[in-house]
């Protein structure tokens, strides 16, 4: 009786590590599908309201929620709209649920054309002639 038994449990007990790992494995994709979900209705939120002001990237943190975007700090007009968007967006569909970090980061100011240096060398920097 003993030896069916410890055979029962010999064979449950790989069954039961391999729905362990399927439960763990589950758990991480919908965090995964729940920040994509988060992150694809937050953007489409921005560009309703402001147009393509930001293309944010949202994940979760320490219980909470973590939204970062790329702003342009010498509007700050824009800023505090994208601000706006970004907590009304987050408290209608939290409820409570965790702290909300957004971290901003300023935008790269574009390149002017005397700024930008060309790679290709200047003509007749070479000695060589053009035609052989």
């Amino acid at each position: 009786m003993t030896v069916i038994i410890a055979v029962l449990v010999m064979l449950a007990v790989p069954f039961a590590a391999v729905s362990a790992l399927l439960a763990i494995v589950e758990r991480l994709q919908d965090r995964r599908d729940s920040q994509r979900d988060r992150q694809i209705t937050l953007t489409d939120a921005i560009h309703w309201e402001l147009g393509a002001a930001a293309a944010p990237v949202v994940s979760r943190r320490r219980g909470g929620w973590r939204v970062s975007m790329a702003v342009p700090l010498d509007r700050p007009a824009e800023v505090a709209a994208l601000l706006r968007v970004t907590q009304s967006h987050f408290a209608a569909s939290d409820k409570g649920s965790g702290p909300l970090e957004i971290l901003l980061t300023p935008t790269r100011p574009a390149a002017s054309p005397s700024a930008v240096k060309s790679l290709a060398p200047a003509r007749g920097t070479t000695n060589r002639p053009l035609a052989a």
